[in-house]
């Protein structure tokens, strides 16, 4: 009797194990198999229409077709597929809350989660500029050369040129060389840019005349108009020494409203900077600082004044002390930026 007590479990257990299988072959997709053994067996979908679904749920968005992702739902001008390619709040119309919709900032190029430029691709390069040109704006292309000009990307924008044409004016030299030489890209000819030097310390802003002439008579004719940079030296930006020269104090019949333009610059100190800019005719302004290294009364004739140097370097020189032309006040200084 114990026997037939202990087998009778296992003959229902077998029953009941054989009437599950049957239950499962019965509702079981045979086509499951095929797509299994192929690898195609349909898994639960982590996005709908290229969104992941868990930034729809941390929006509470609902999509039900590809339709519904051309919503805007916080009427800022950005849909929802929008929303999410720019990481913009989709239920909030100024994401990072300074004043401007995401769609107007998007629009003029601008980032609508922070500071700046709008950059997708982190390459420093702004969006609005890689389209505008034609550049990649998911592809870091900082440092390449489509037009083989010898300028890479980031000093084409720089330089307000074109990055798909090597010579943007059109003039017959193609932008590299002509920055190389001191000449402007953006406009035809035998143009420069227009250069200005700034001291903040002693309060000198001045225009800087790109000299022609060594002749003693026309220097100081331009020296009327500002400063003055030395025939055949060095070129802002570039490898050289730029020297550049220009009054500390003049006779007093003598007109021009730079005469004592560099009256104070014996208290500059090493440390102090100097600034060189060059805005060009498309409206592009370059800045070069310049940091004092070394400050000495020299003789007119000094060589070190001109030495040449493969540096960037920039030497300013005046008549010292003020009110003589005996001897001459020199700083020397090397480019920071």
């Amino acid at each position: 009797m114990q026997i037939k007590l202990l087998k009778r479990p296992s003959i229902i257990s077998a029953f009941l194990i054989i009437f599950a299988i049957i239950f499962y072959l019965l509702n079981f997709d045979i086509s499951n198999i095929g797509r299994f053994i192929n690898g195609s067996v349909n898994l639960p979908s982590q996005e709908k229409y290229g969104i992941p679904n868990v930034w729809l749920e941390k929006y509470d968005i609902q999509v039900e077709n590809e339709k519904d992702l051309q919503q805007d739902l916080d009427n800022d001008g950005l849909t929802i597929l929008a929303e999410y390619k720019y990481a913009t709040n989709p239920q909030e119309a100024d994401t990072d809350k300074d004043g401007y919709s995401d769609g107007a900032e998007i629009k003029a190029g601008y980032n609508p989660i922070g500071a700046g430029r709008l950059d997708l691709d982190k390459d420093t390069l702004p969006d609005i500029w890689e389209e505008e040109f034609g550049l990649s704006v998911t592809a870091n292309d900082y440092a390449l050369d489509q037009d083989n000009d010898g300028l890479p990307n980031y000093l084409e924008l720089r330089h307000g040129t074109n990055p798909q044409k090597a010579d943007t004016d059109e003039d017959g030299f193609d932008d590299s060389n002509e920055i190389r030489n001191g000449y402007d890209p953006s406009k035809k000819g035998d143009a420069r840019p227009s250069y200005k030097v700034i001291i903040t310390k002693i309060n000198v802003d001045a225009p800087v005349l790109w000299s022609v002439s060594t002749l003693e008579a026309d220097l100081q004719e331009d020296l009327k108009k500002g400063v003055v940079r030395y025939p055949q030296t060095g070129i802002p930006g570039q490898a050289g020494n730029v020297v550049t020269t220009g009054h500390s104090s003049n006779y007093i019949w003598s007109d021009g409203e730079y005469n004592y333009i560099f009256k104070d610059l014996n208290n500059l100190q090493a440390g102090d900077e100097i600034v060189i800019t060059a805005t060009q005719a498309n409206g592009k302004t370059l800045e070069y600082k310049y940091k004092v290294t070394n400050k000495e009364v020299v003789s007119p004739d000094d060589q070190r004044i001109f030495e040449e140097t493969s540096k960037q370097n920039l030497t300013i020189v005046t008549c010292w002390p003020l009110n003589t032309d005996w001897k001459r006040l020199m700083l020397q200084t090397e480019q920071i930026n």
